[in-house]
C-alpha cells in the first residue's frame, strides 16, 4: 500500500479523526434546505443526501428537538426562524488567501509535495500562495505566475468548472497560446474530453503538460455564488510520485478545496 492510500484508509486529515460522523451527517442533513424547495420529506432527503432512512430520521428528530426544524400537518420538515441566528453570527466575506494558508499547510504535509494556490483572474491562473514540499528535489512555483487555463493542475481545474461559454471562449484562445511544454495539449477537442473527465471526477490532472518532469492533481475552489474563484493543487516530480498515488492526492486536494469553498460560504447544488 502506497503512502497515499495508506493515509486515504486511516483518514482523509489529521483533524477529520476527531470529527463525530453523526453530526456531519446531521448538518449534511440541515444544508439540504438551502436548496429548493426548501421542504423535504424524508424519502426525499434520502434521495437527496444517499443517507439511510434510519439515519435521516434520528437527525431529523434532533434538529426538530433543537428547534432548527420543525415538522408541517403534510410530513415535510422546514427550517425554523432559529437559523437567522446563523446567518447574524456569519463573518463578513473573507478574502481566499486568508482562509486558505491552514488548508494547504495541511494539504501540504499529507501529500508531502508542493501545494498551489491560485485564482482566476482575467480569463488567466495567477498563483497567489505556495507550500513547497521540503523534498531536496521539489516543484517550484513562482507567485503572481500569469498562465492560461489549459496547461497544469490548477488552471484546467478552474477552466473544467467553468460555464460551456466560458470554455469556449478559452478553448477559442488555443491557438494564439504557446505551448508549455511538448506535452502541452493544443486539439481543443481533445482538451474538452479531458475537462469532461475532469469534471466527472472533481479533479484535473497534470502530467509534464506544464512542467516536464512534474506530475499533480487540482481541484476548483467556489464562492457563495456558486462561481470558480480559484484552485489549489498538489504535485510534485514524475520520479517520485507515482501515477497510482494520483486517486488519493486527488481526493485530498478535492477535500481541502472542498473545506476552501465551504468557508467561502459555498454550498454544493445538486447536480453540481
Amino acid at each position: 500500500m502506497t503512502k497515499i492510500e495508506t493515509a486515504v484508509v486511516e483518514g482523509k486529515s489529521v483533524e477529520s479523526r476527531y470529527t463525530i460522523e453523526s453530526v456531519m451527517k446531521t448538518l449534511q442533513i440541515l444544508f439540504s434546505f438551502c436548496e429548493p424547495p426548501y421542504r423535504f420529506s424524508i424519502g426525499e432527503l434520502e434521495e437527496v443526501t444517499g443517507l439511510s432512512k434510519n439515519q435521516i430520521f434520528r437527525s431529523l428528530k434532533s434538529l426538530e428537538e433543537f428547534g432548527m426544524l420543525r415538522m408541517e400537518p403534510d410530513g415535510f420538515y422546514v427550517v425554523t426562524a432559529m437559523a437567522y441566528n446563523l446567518a447574524v453570527a456569519a463573518e463578513p466575506d473573507a478574502p481566499l488567501e486568508e482562509v486558505a494558508p491552514p488548508i494547504m499547510e495541511q494539504l501540504q504535509q499529507e501529500t508531502g509535495e508542493t501545494v498551489n494556490l491560485c485564482i482566476l483572474f482575467e480569463g488567466q491562473s495567477t498563483i497567489i500562495a505556495r507550500r513547497h514540499s521540503k523534498q531536496g528535489v521539489r516543484l517550484m512555483s513562482r507567485l503572481g505566475h500569469r498562465t492560461p487555463l489549459i496547461a497544469g493542475a490548477g488552471p484546467k481545474a478552474m477552466l473544467a468548472f467553468l460555464s460551456v461559454e466560458e470554455q469556449e471562449k478559452e478553448l477559442g484562445m488555443m491557438p494564439f497560446y504557446q505551448k508549455q511544454t511538448p506535452k502541452t495539449e493544443v486539439n481543443p477537442n481533445v482538451l474538452r474530453v479531458e475537462l469532461q473527465e475532469t469534471r466527472k471526477r472533481g479533479y484535473s490532472i497534470s502530467l509534464e503538460d506544464f512542467e516536464l518532469g512534474a506530475i499533480g492533481v487540482g481541484a476548483p475552489i467556489f464562492d457563495k455564488a456558486g462561481n470558480v474563484v480559484g484552485a489549489i493543487s498538489a504535485g510534485g516530480p514524475i520520479s517520485r510520485v507515482n501515477p497510482d498515488d494520483l486517486s488519493g492526492f486527488g481526493q485530498m486536494t478535492l477535500e481541502a478545496a472542498g473545506k476552501i469553498s465551504r468557508i467561502l460560504g459555498y454550498i454544493p447544488r445538486s447536480g453540481k
